[in-house]
């Protein structure tokens, strides 16, 4: 990995991350636990759990193509803990409402910034 913007090295518990599978689906991921050769994360949208290669930053896939980190770098911290909320939304466990599943004006802006 020699892009500026990736340092799996330095990804710690909190941190985002985005990853893209081969074609255009992207992940917006959460780090939740690092060991010397695994970055364990969830997938923001759609709560999935990824395993992912700390020297590679390619995911170890359960079903279906392998994701590859893209990018690390740290988002603005408004718009971090917008992203934040939408994984603790989706996360929640509950069913959300008709008002809950609508975006926020914090949440549209972070999802805009990540994805131009």
């Amino acid at each position: 990995m020699t892009d500026k913007r990736v340092d799996l090295q330095k990804l710690r518990p909190g941190d985002l991350f985005h990853a893209a599978y081969p074609g255009t689906a992207k992940v917006i991921g959460l780090t939740l636990e690092v060991t010397a050769t695994c970055i364990r994360g969830r997938d923001i949208t759609r709560q999935e759990i990824l395993e992912i290669d700390r020297a590679t930053g390619v995911s170890i896939p359960t079903d279906g193509d392998p994701c590859t980190i893209f990018s690390t770098e740290a988002l603005p911290p408004d718009l971090h803990e917008a992203i934040i909320g939408l994984d603790r939304k989706y996360g929640s466990g509950r069913t959300l409402t008709e008002e809950e599943w609508k975006l926020t004006l914090a949440e549209r802006k972070a999802l805009i910034f990540v994805r131009p």
